[in-house]
């Protein structure tokens, strides 16, 4: 069973680098201007938001690293390092921008996820 949740890591590693390069992307093309309506903060250019969007793209890709590398102790943490960070921002966007971010849910779902299969291996 934990050779599963083993590759299951590993998969959720390269989703989560997918993930990060996705997120820079689509903030650098919001933050230009080029696409609209995907990262609203990016948009108004909010400094606090920009910064803590390539923030959160970075951690991604660490995080991908990590859960591809197979350290389980570091994916617990990382996991919930981005349950966190995902629901605080999803309710800071909700509030405060009164706009829901597809982004910032799958942060915290990506985190949560990690957090459970790194766990489950770590038994």
């Amino acid at each position: 069973m934990k050779d599963y949740n083993k590759s299951g890591l590993k998969a959720i590693g390269v989703i989560m680098v997918i993930f990060a390069i996705i997120y820079a992307i689509v903030g650098t093309l919001a933050l230009a201007g080029a696409i609209s309506g995907a990262l609203p903060g990016h948009e108004t250019q909010e400094m606090l938001i920009v910064i803590l969007g390539y923030a959160v793209a970075l951690l991604a890709l660490i995080c991908g690293i990590v859960c591809i590398g197979g350290n389980v102790g570091a994916a617990k943490v990382f996991g919930l390092i981005f349950a966190v960070l995902g629901l605080g921002s999803l309710i800071y966007q909700q509030i405060g921008h009164d706009t829901f971010s597809v982004f910032d849910c799958l942060a915290m779902c990506f985190g949560v996820a990690i957090y459970s299969i790194a766990s489950k291996i770590d038994k």
